[in-house]
């Protein structure tokens, strides 16, 4: 009962750690590489890579039902978790003010004021 309940938890968390890298990695492709630069960060084909391997290490470490590795509690694994944890930390909100991505809501408008109409 323990080692179906533990395995379960190592399954969810491994999950978790791949949407997230996923994520990152879309959200990466999605901004303009002068963004990178203009925020002071690596670029954006440093982290495109970082985030695509983070992504490909988090897939394969994923354990049973949906892969054959042993959870993403290994030191590969953490090293992934780390970099998809910066990037979201330290790097994506400091993209955000400079264009690119999804603009910060669902229609990626302006934030400020309105900008014509009735």
């Amino acid at each position: 009962m323990f080692g179906f309940l533990q395995s379960m938890v190592v399954f969810a968390i491994s999950a978790v750690a791949l949407i997230g890298a996923i994520w990152g990695l879309i959200d990466a492709a999605r901004r303009s590489p002068s963004a990178f630069t203009a925020a002071g960060k690596w670029s954006k084909t440093i982290w495109m890579v970082i985030l695509g391997v983070a992504t490909l290490i988090a897939f394969v470490s994923l354990p049973w039902p949906l892969g054959g590795g042993g959870g993403i509690a290994g030191i590969l694994g953490i090293a992934s978790v780390v970099a998809v944890i910066v990037y979201f930390v330290d790097v994506r909100p400091k993209l955000g003010g400079f264009g690119g991505g999804s603009g910060g809501g669902f229609g990626g408008g302006s934030r400020g004021g309105s900008t014509g109409g009735w």
